[in-house]
């Protein structure tokens, strides 16, 4: 595959103006897969690169938004009115809010300062900034996240919250509990933590040769996902669900447990497809 030179560009030092203008970000790749209008030239080379080689990626974010639709209606049959939207992306808090109704309250967090404003303006101009706020954080800072005064604002931590970790957690390197462990630590009793996440799939290996020379491989689906991902400021580190599961700790799993987005509580009268995302719902 031959990438394209937006994303060999991306790779070489960057003053912060040609960060924004040539790098390409995770946040409004997302946006272009779902048909909006929040990216750039260099948000859409580098996906349609990856499109190209991994048509799947898609059709991951749109079951991923359809995953996080089902997500809320289940909160919501429980009572719960108070959402965290860690990595929020442009659209997923005005989704949110649209689907709880006006008595819902969201905190959509991202560490993109343009994510943040396009939410901080959708909320105002739909008549909602009683509703939804937007924080400006690294969704591993839990202090600073919990703390802000936006968050203090409209979350009630006395009372039960649901926190979205969707298509996130796989932009952060390393133990995935230094993230999740204090934010489920802080939250009331009754809450619920929703993740989803790109999931690892086994390689071969040991392959046996057959007679003469043997073919090198062709590039995974992962990798060339992880390669052009290494272009944008999140890298991309795919997790096995055993992996994702013990991030969750001792959290009891609601059924079906962790699966596959598309197969999580979806209508009977659905044909879940593949999405190489795997998710699931933990009660706190």
């Amino acid at each position: 595959m031959v990438m394209p030179e937006t994303v060999l560009r991306a790779s070489r030092p960057t003053t912060p103006v040609e960060v924004d203008s040539f790098r390409p970000n995770a946040a409004r790749m997302y946006d272009y897969y779902l048909g909006g209008s929040n990216h750039l030239a260099a948000d859409r080379e580098a996906a349609d690169a990856l499109l190209d080689a991994v048509p799947l990626v898609a059709e991951a974010a749109r079951q991923n938004r359809a995953f996080l639709g089902r997500v809320v209606e289940f909160a919501l049959g429980r009572g719960i009115t108070q959402f965290l939207d860690l990595g929020s992306g442009y659209s997923s808090p005005e989704a949110v809010a649209l689907a709880g109704g006006p008595g819902v309250r969201v905190v959509a967090v991202d560490i993109d300062p343009r994510v943040v404003s396009q939410v901080q303006l959708d909320a105002r101009v739909s008549g909602r900034g009683a509703q939804v706020g937007a924080v400006h954080a690294d969704l591993g800072d839990a202090a600073g996240v919990l703390g802000h005064p936006v968050t203090r604002r409209l979350i009630d931590l006395d009372r039960p919250v649901a926190i979205l970790c969707l298509a996130v957690l796989h932009f952060v390197p390393g133990p995935l509990d230094r993230v999740l462990g204090p934010l489920r630590r802080a939250v009331a009793p009754g809450s619920l933590l929703a993740v989803s996440h790109g999931a690892a799939t086994p390689t071969s290996a040991g392959r046996t040769r057959s007679e003469g020379a043997a073919r090198p491989a062709a590039p995974s689906p992962a990798s060339i996902s992880r390669l052009i991902y290494d272009c944008t400021l999140t890298p991309l580190t795919l997790r096995s669900a055993p992996d994702v599961r013990a991030a969750l700790g001792d959290t009891e799993l609601v059924e079906p447990g962790l699966v596959e987005i598309a197969s999580w509580r979806a209508p009977e009268s659905s044909s879940p497809g593949r999405s190489g995302l795997i998710g699931g719902v933990a009660s706190l």
